[in-house]
């Protein structure tokens, strides 16, 4: 994609300033096995090279690739910028944490996302934040229960004033285990179901690549970067 408006630049913050950060909390339990992981794998070599193809997005995006399983870690190693990003090699083992990944992630903003200054800096836009996963969220034992990932995503989502919390959660389930009302539970705004078809996780990441570029435009809703982009049939969108 290239940018129609050449003095973009010149009017951005330098490098290093003000950055959007997306954070990718991706299930790679045990189900996730074989050609669902594999694909996951190959939507975030996709999801890298569209978003840093993109001149305005290269400069301004940070990732974070946040795994969960029996445990949960930021296998970024923090926010990357998107040109240097290297996806993480995943592989599929474990029941489904759900909470422990909210609990990285509360970790890494506060670490990682650059805070307002009064009167100075204007710090990073409010971080933008995708989750897929296969399945019912469980506890340590792989029992499905509500009691953990719950009170995990309210402390994300209802943190303190002052305290840096995501613009936007949008929850994606892949695959015939999974259930509407936790999707949408777990999201902020929109959530999706899907089929577990190659194509079909091209289309999500193609369409996680195209929300963040266009939120990144000239124009463009950085409060909200999953707002403005249409996802294709392969994406079913729960109402």
């Amino acid at each position: 994609m290239q940018s129609n408006v050449p003095e973009w630049a010149s009017v951005q913050p330098a490098g290093g300033e003000r950055h959007l950060p997306v954070y990718l909390l991706l299930d790679t339990s045990g189900s996730m096995d074989g050609a669902p992981i594999q694909s996951v794998q190959s939507g975030l070599e996709q999801f890298q090279q569209e978003t840093a193809s993109d001149p305005f997005a290269r400069d301004v995006v940070r990732v974070g690739v946040i795994t969960f399983n029996s445990n949960a870690q930021v296998l970024s190693g923090g926010l990357v910028p998107i040109s240097s990003f290297q996806p993480p090699h995943l592989s599929a083992s474990g029941v489904t944490r759900v909470d422990l990944a909210f609990n990285r992630l509360v970790e890494s903003m506060d670490r990682d996302v650059v805070k307002a200054v009064k009167g100075g800096q204007k710090g990073d836009w409010k971080p933008a934040v995708f989750i897929l996963t296969d399945g019912y969220p469980t506890d340590e034992n792989g029992n499905v229960t509500d009691r953990l990932w719950r009170p995990a995503r309210d402390a994300v989502t209802n943190r303190p004033k002052g305290q840096i919390k995501p613009s936007s959660i949008v929850a994606v389930g892949c695959g015939p285990n999974v259930d509407d009302a936790t999707l949408k539970a777990m999201s902020t705004g929109m959530a999706f179901r899907m089929g577990t078809s190659e194509a079909a996780f091209a289309a999500l990441f193609q369409y996680l690549s195209q929300s963040i570029t266009s939120s990144v435009q000239p124009g463009g809703n950085l409060d909200d970067p999953f707002a403005d982009v249409q996802p294709s049939s392969d994406l079913i969108r729960i109402p």
